[in-house]
């Protein structure tokens, strides 16, 4: 039991050093070495739970995109109006953006890497993927039902996706309103 508790810990060292690391620096930027000195933990010990830094990265990529589905969809999928749905979830992802910068820099920084990536990172490009289609339904979803302006749902994916790069809260906001001005044919209340 207290060997289990003390891997996980160090297991969890090892995942908040190179999280943050990779969203300063990017993929390429970093090092196993970087992640031991900064995680306090031998490399050694970091490839007993982490083959690659492929791997460790992949790993990481999956929890951020697995805690932005949950943020954006948790509560928005059940809703029966679709300009209400669309509308939540613009705003959820300006507030992942805003609040959870570390999280929102690493994916404005890697996404292409991971998108383009041919081979090394397949998890990592799956799970994303599937992100971007989930989003992509819903804008979908929004121009069936007349609520979406003349834009292509890929279009608006990427739009609402691209946010992510903008690190300045004070205009976060206007852009989440522009995007409700531009994406959707009803007018946002304030």
């Amino acid at each position: 039991m207290a060997r289990t508790v003390k891997e996980n810990e160090t297991r969890k060292k090892i995942i908040e050093a190179a999280r943050k690391l990779f969203s300063e620096k990017g993929f390429e930027g970093v090092s196993m070495e970087d992640i031991a000195q900064a995680s306090g933990v031998r490399k050694s010990l970091i490839y007993y739970y982490f083959p690659s830094k492929e791997v460790l990265f992949e790993e990481i990529w999956i929890q951020i995109i697995d805690e932005l589905e949950n943020e954006l969809f948790a509560e928005t999928e059940s809703d029966g109006n679709i300009t209400r749905m669309i509308k939540r979830i613009i705003r959820k992802y300006i507030d992942f953006v805003m609040n959870k910068e570390e999280l929102s820099k690493l994916i404005a920084r890697e996404r292409l890497n991971v998108m383009e990536s041919e081979s090394q990172l397949k998890r990592a490009k799956t799970k994303y993927s599937g992100f971007l289609k989930r989003l992509e339904l819903l804008f979908e979803k929004g121009r069936e039902a007349n609520v979406l302006n003349d834009i292509e749902p890929s279009t608006a994916t990427e739009l609402v996706t691209t946010v992510g790069a903008v690190h300045r809260k004070g205009i976060l906001r206007n852009i989440e309103e522009f995007l409700l001005k531009v994406l959707l044919k009803e007018r946002p209340e304030h």
